[in-house]
């Protein structure tokens, strides 16, 4: 039986999806059962090696949502909207929160609203898009009381705290949300969420004459964004390679180094997972570094297997590859 994470017990049944239920897409496989105060059972630990969270805090508003959210996942989601969320500035005219993805990854929307239990899900067919969207001040108050003091990036904070004093100063907003500073630690939840949304793992390939096979393979997992800064976070606690995409004006920060890559794919998103369609390709991602661990990569079959672990990545992805029952 799979269960999507952080429910508030595991009798919680999986909703509907297009006909089928979620078990059947498979968006998580991780068993988690929180008690009625959101807190998972036992103590999540962190090696020396591994990042720190801030300590223990209060579950502002959770309460009111259907599903008694756990602290992780609210994390998970703050990282997920400082990727992929956009607080409207006063341009707009509206106070509606949304985050979009590609309709690929339409489970993991619908998903967002079973679990907050509010909101609204929106097609943009001619975009290939989907939106959860928040139109309403009751549900938008309690979401800006979930996020309040898990933001981590500059900029994102920066237009939370905009999107907020707007907020306020409606005559008809009772409860007013009282901002909590830039939350400065990175959480290794948060890094889930933010990766979902933002992150990527790849698998480089190209020529190598110095190889006995004529072919240098890499695995990457990577993150982009506009502002470097943003990035900074990451590279403050994994070593990799900056780059710059002059076409489209963003900051790349790409990990290759075996010992981080090991790090992140057996330790960090083995115990902190995705459950978007990003999951996938970390899985593959996995598979693939465990050929690398055996030499595999250096034989004929081991390469052929490489490339077509590759074949089904990324954009390449199609539902099949999805359902395949490696996961």
């Amino acid at each position: 039986k799979y269960m999507l994470p952080h429910y508030l017990s595991s009798d919680d049944k999986i909703p509907p999806y297009a006909g089928k239920s979620l078990d059947s897409i498979v968006l998580a496989n991780f068993l988690v059962t929180i008690n009625r105060f959101g807190q998972s059972a036992g103590i999540q630990t962190f090696p020396k090696r591994e990042l720190h969270p801030l300590g223990k805090q209060t579950l502002r508003g959770s309460s009111e949502t259907k599903r008694g959210l756990s602290e992780q996942w609210l994390n998970w989601l703050t990282g997920l909207i400082e990727a992929d969320g956009f607080f409207p500035n006063e341009k707009d005219k509206t106070l509606s929160f949304y985050i979009s993805q590609s309709t690929k990854n339409a489970p993991l929307i619908y998903a967002l609203k079973y679990w907050l239990g509010f909101g609204k899900v929106r097609w943009q067919h001619s975009e290939k898009m989907v939106h959860f969207v928040i139109e309403d001040i009751p549900n938008l108050t309690i979401l800006a009381n979930l996020i309040n003091g898990r933001l981590r990036t500059e900029f994102k904070y920066e237009a939370y705290v905009k999107w907020i004093n707007r907020f306020n100063k409606k005559a008809f907003v009772k409860n007013k949300v009282i901002v909590e500073p830039l939350n400065p630690n990175i959480d290794l939840n948060w890094l889930a969420g933010f990766t979902e949304g933002n992150g990527s793992f790849f698998i480089g390939l190209g020529n190598s004459p110095k190889s006995k096979l004529g072919v240098q393979v890499t695995l990457n997992i990577s993150w982009t964004q506009k502002h470097r800064k943003t990035l900074e976070l990451f590279a403050s606690q994994f070593k990799g390679i900056w780059s710059y995409n002059k076409t489209q004006k963003c900051w790349e920060y790409n990990i290759k180094r075996k010992s981080e890559l090991k790090h992140l794919l057996f330790s960090v998103f083995a115990d902190n997972p995705l459950y978007g369609i990003n999951k996938y390709d970390y899985f593959d991602l996995k598979r693939a570094c465990e050929l690398f661990n055996t030499k595999q990569h250096l034989t004929e079959s081991g390469l052929k297997l490489l490339l077509e672990i590759k074949s089904n990545m990324n954009s390449r992805r199609t539902s099949a590859s999805i359902k395949s029952p490696n996961y």
